[in-house]
């Protein structure tokens, strides 16, 4: 463990040096005070101007608003690897006690715990959602997006700039659950190759009374992610090498 403590320093200092890094901390935390603080306000006051109950799209807005925290720190990972292998610091970090494998698994395990421990946090203080099976699963699958989004920044750019601009496409996650809410069945399953779309469709199906349904969606996205994260190790293990 102590071997991760310079690393962990060091990604600590470049984040609060970097206005980019630092966003992508915090960021969640805003996402999560808005909607203990600041949804709810907002609609009663588009209601009482424009005549419109957001509030009765609470569920969609929960699985919507939850889809950028797993984002945020995925991102950070990602552009933290592109920074490091820009400066051949992976290389560095191969010669020392942490090891590549070291490295590789504190690159990939920090943004999970950040993601695991942020979106928890939005399920038990958001207000927009109560705790149970239904977000369970979700949190487990949006805990797995985190390193396939850092993997995805890190093996298809070829520098930090082409990180932030590949990052804008991760921007096309927010249609899973926008498409699992409002697209009738069965057009909605032709998103299902979009991770997000079956943390939602889970935590919907659960809302909706139906347990056993929301299981067997959670096993489908599982299985997804662990085959896209798996994919995206080997990706990434091949440009490196």
């Amino acid at each position: 463990m102590r071997n991760y403590v310079p690393l962990l320093a060091q990604d600590t200092r470049q984040t609060f040096k970097d206005p980019m890094l630092l966003a992508s901390l915090f960021g969640p935390l805003f996402v999560i005070i808005f909607a203990r603080l600041g949804f709810f306000p907002l609609s009663a006051w588009i209601e009482q101007q424009y005549g419109f109950r957001l509030a009765d799209y609470t569920p969609f807005i929960a699985t919507f608003l939850v889809i950028a925290i797993p984002l945020l720190p995925g991102t950070m990972a990602g552009l933290l690897m592109l920074d490091e292998r820009d400066k051949n610091m992976i290389s560095y970090y191969a010669v020392t006690p942490l090891a590549r494998q070291g490295y590789f698994i504190y690159r990939l395990v920090l943004p999970c715990l950040l993601a695991f421990a942020l979106t928890a946090s939005f399920y038990l203080f958001a207000g927009l959602a109560s705790f149970g099976w239904g977000s369970l699963f979700a949190l487990i699958l949006l805990t797995l997006e985190a390193p396939c989004i850092t993997l995805f920044l890190a093996a298809f750019a070829s520098n930090k700039v082409e990180g932030l601009a590949l990052s804008k496409l991760c921007g096309l996650l927010f249609a899973g659950p926008v498409i699992a809410s409002f697209v009738p069945l069965p057009w909605q399953y032709a998103a299902a190759w979009l991770p997000t779309f079956w943390p939602a469709k889970a935590f919907l199906a659960d809302l909706n009374g139906e347990p056993v349904r929301a299981a067997i969606l959670f096993a489908i996205g599982l299985g997804l992610h662990l085959i896209l994260l798996r994919s995206l190790v080997r990706v990434f293990l091949r440009r490196i090498d």
